[in-house]
């Protein structure tokens, strides 16, 4: 055992320049924290010894979203859930989100990235379902493909483009994208 962490004879591991376990492939499921981490998987660790990395084992609920077993999640430095692969369509923030897409989040656990379950207005902004969905750290939209034409600022875009917003909400980058 090393930093809490079983081993079996064969197992992989990695150190920092401090003598810190850093990374691992671990030869059996292994619990680190409350995280069910797979075996003949590699776990990383930031330097105070909590799981940045790690494959689940099983299905896991982690910040209230169920995380689909098999696949990886990263966690932020304060253990906060990073990114996951949403293991089952739900509202997560008030927003219909698409299970088996990558779900992200910022430190504070507001959505970062997603793709939605559903067509929804987000700020105004007519997000088209499948697509994926982007903030800003202040919370607005930073990008989105739309379900529907639209005005922005007196420019007309048509559905189907991915829009890409300043925090202040105006529009950076067009991008034509089949909807």
């Amino acid at each position: 055992m090393i930093q809490g962490v079983p081993f079996r004879a064969g197992s992989v591991i990695g150190f920092d320049e401090n003598s810190h376990l850093w990374r691992c492939n671990i030869s059996e499921d292994t619990m680190i924290g409350t995280i069910p981490c797979k075996a003949k998987t590699e776990i990383e660790f930031y330097p105070d010894g909590k799981l940045l990395m790690g494959t689940l084992a099983t299905e896991t609920v982690i910040d209230g979203v169920p995380a689909r077993g098999g696949t990886l999640v990263l966690l932020h430095e304060n253990g906060n859930l990073f990114r996951c692969i949403l293991a089952l369509a739900m509202d997560i923030q008030g927003l219909p989100v698409k299970a088996g897409a990558d779900l992200c989040f910022f430190e504070n656990k507001k959505l970062s990235a997603f793709d939605l379950s559903a067509d929804v207005v987000i700020d105004r902004i007519p997000c088209v379902k499948g697509r994926r969905v982007w903030y800003h750290r202040n919370g607005a939209v930073a990008g989105c493909t739309i379900s529907r034409a639209i005005d922005i600022h007196g420019i007309n875009h048509r559905k189907g483009e991915l829009l890409v917003f300043r925090e202040d909400g105006s529009v950076i980058d067009v991008r034509n994208v089949t909807a």
